[in-house]
């Protein structure tokens, strides 16, 4: 059985690094990074100055965690229809995980951020990306 594997073009990681800073850009924007299907971030970081609530050993699990938790809701795709986003709120921060058909955008708020008018930003940041649904 042959393994195939998504090499990302250096151009192509520029791209997504140049959409990453427009998100950062925000107000209220901590992190965004773009994972690939492995769970890899491969563009993106915090913000200058913002510091990660998590060592940098725990922040790759993470990334590894909502790559699977992302997979594993895709298995309703059928039933329930394709995933627009996820949001989960915490105590200190609001995550939203936007999937689109090669990546998945992490994004990272203050808590009180507006997570609607977030994701319309990062849709439109990342138009140079394949369409924003799977």
């Amino acid at each position: 059985m042959s393994v195939k594997y998504n090499i990302v073009s250096l151009t192509e990681i520029d791209n997504l690094e140049r959409s990453c800073q427009k998100v950062l850009s925000l107000p209220k924007i901590r992190f965004v990074g773009v994972l690939n299907k492995m769970g890899n971030k491969i563009a993106g970081g915090f913000k200058e100055g913002v510091k990660s609530f998590l060592p940098d050993k725990e922040n790759r699990t993470m990334y590894v965690q909502l790559m699977l938790e992302y997979m594993m809701r895709k298995d309703f795709d059928a039933q329930l229809g394709s995933i627009d986003y996820i949001v989960s709120r915490r105590s200190n921060v609001t995550m939203i995980s936007i999937p689109t058909k090669e990546y998945l955008v992490l994004i990272s708020a203050e808590r009180d951020a507006n997570a609607q008018d977030i994701i319309m930003h990062v849709n439109s940041a990342f138009t140079t990306l394949p369409d924003i649904k799977p």
